[in-house]
């Protein structure tokens, strides 16, 4: 059952993710579709983000006291359906509202996921599970979901919203019929439903209360924030200083994601021979040279073996990063999930737009030296100032 468990997992993840970033190599086109600045195209992928940030927050907390499995079910339905209107958008303002819905619903359906995992999955195994969840959300942005969608928009911008929407609906299915029911910690040991009467906000004050969560989940917002200012305008830049087309901008994606996905299943393997903070300190410290050195690549064959090794970084940082936070506490793993979603899309929603003004001043150069400085920060935060972590790497 764990493997179905993880097929559900990770095929949930996949449309999360390509959602998400679909928009991002569409960019180019989409500006000239709607006739729209730089600026206010990203707005398409900040919209998105902001939507699930804002509805993250709140499904968190709720989603502690409820049946998981129903919760990551409405979401999907909901997902899928305005995903498809997203395909039918008449114009630039409908398709920021339908964006705008499918970002809350995703917040239903992530963190579910996340919260989930330590559930289902013996202590041993956490870590490769997580790995390979977040290969899903890998794969669906940089190896075959927006890598797809570039192509699909190639004979119209609709199609590649009409894939995502309809395979949601089979998602949807799936939920419903092959997942156990998720019941929360406090019904299992009958100890009644007190607990769900607890403040949203107060989960959250408590959760912030306990040693080092405030500075890892700042230390997360910084990371991620850096992260998506350069996946948001790496489409734009490949156009504008490399003239390339946006099926080769799919292309490249594909090098993106590979390196992505490679990291993403290796991450479990290194928290098995590595201490976490040397992952760690590999990892951000790697990944904040090869962003500073990126805009300076002279050519594209070059550029797409440092974008190789600069998402392997990423993809073994997040499942690492999220395995530490989801063992800061063992009854507020879905209130954990949510904010660490939440931290991830404001840092897109930020990146989106404070990245633009970068972009339009100081070119891509700007927005990498941005995502550098937010590395070394995360790298403070994470690995300096905690010390010696209290967690064993299987949490």
């Amino acid at each position: 059952m764990e493997r179905l468990f993880l097929m559900i997992f990770f095929f949930t993840m996949f449309l999360i993710g390509t959602n998400t970033f679909i928009i991002s190599p569409l960019l180019p086109t989409l500006r000239e579709l709607y006739h729209v600045s730089t600026n206010q195209a990203a707005w398409l992928i900040g919209t998105y983000a902001l939507g699930f940030a804002l509805a993250a927050l709140v499904a968190g907390p709720l989603s502690d006291n409820r049946n998981r499995k129903h919760v990551m079910a409405v979401g999907m339905l909901g997902f899928a359906l305005s995903t498809l209107a997203c395909a039918f958008a008449p114009g630039f303002t409908a398709m920021l509202f339908f964006r705008f819905l499918a970002g809350i619903f995703s917040a239903f359906i992530g963190p579910q996921v996340w919260a989930a995992i330590p559930v289902l999955f013996p202590p041993a195994r956490i870590g490769k599970a997580m790995g390979i969840v977040m290969a899903g959300l890998s794969v669906s942005q940089v190896i075959i979901g927006v890598p797809i969608g570039s192509f699909l928009s190639a004979y119209h911008w609709s199609f590649p919203f009409l894939a995502v929407g309809i395979a949601s609906l089979g998602a949807f299915v799936l939920i419903i019929r092959k997942l156990p029911d998720l019941l929360p910690p406090t019904s299992i040991a009958g100890l009644g439903t007190n607990n769900a009467r607890v403040a949203i906000f107060a989960r959250y004050k408590d959760l912030l209360r306990l040693p080092q969560a405030s500075r890892s989940f700042i230390g997360y917002f910084v990371f991620m924030t850096g992260v998506y200012a350069v996946f948001s305008f790496y489409g734009v830049w490949l156009s504008d200083h490399y003239q390339q087309s946006v099926t080769e901008i799919g292309l490249i994606t594909l090098v993106i994601g590979l390196g992505n996905t490679v990291g993403s299943l290796l991450s479990g393997w290194l928290l098995e021979r590595w201490k976490r903070n040397t992952i760690l300190t590999v990892g951000f410290l790697g990944s904040a040279l090869l962003y500073l050195v990126l805009p300076y690549i002279p050519g594209v064959g070059f550029l797409q073996v440092v974008l190789f090794f600069m998402y392997c970084f990423g993809g073994v940082l997040v499942p690492v990063l999220m395995g530490y936070l989801q063992s800061l506490s063992d009854t507020s793993r879905g209130t954990i999930s949510s904010l660490a979603n939440a931290c991830m899309y404001i840092g897109t929603f930020i990146a989106s737009s404070f990245a633009g003004s970068l972009y339009s001043i100081f070119g891509f150069a700007g927005v990498s030296t941005f995502a550098t400085c937010t590395f070394l920060i995360a790298y403070l935060l994470f690995v300096l100032r905690t010390g010696k972590l209290t967690v064993t790497s299987q949490a």
